[in-house]
C-alpha cells in the first residue's frame, strides 16, 4: 500500500507504523522538529507530546492526526 504523506516541522502527527510488530509507541501524537539525515537514510526528530521527550522517527511510522 502506498500513501503520501506531506510533512511539515512544527506539525502534529500520530505514531502509526506500518508494521505490526512495532507498537511500542504507537497511537502517541508528536510534533516535528527537525529532519536528519543519517547514514543515507531521512530520520524525523519529533517530541512527543505528552512526555515533552524528543526521539528520533522513521518519515514511514508517522501519519497525520485525522480527529
Amino acid at each position: 500500500m502506498s500513501e503520501t504523506v506531506s510533512l511539515s516541522l512544527g506539525g502534529s502527527y500520530v505514531v502509526a507504523p506500518d508494521n505490526p510488530r512495532k507498537t511500542k509507541n504507537r497511537g502517541r501524537k508528536c510534533m516535528i522538529l527537525a529532519f536528519e539525515i543519517n547514514d543515507e537514510e531521512l530520520d524525523i526528530r519529533v517530541i512527543y507530546l505528552d512526555t515533552s521527550r524528543e526521539v528520533l522517527l522513521k518519515f514511514s511510522d508517522l501519519k497525520p492526526i485525522t480527529e
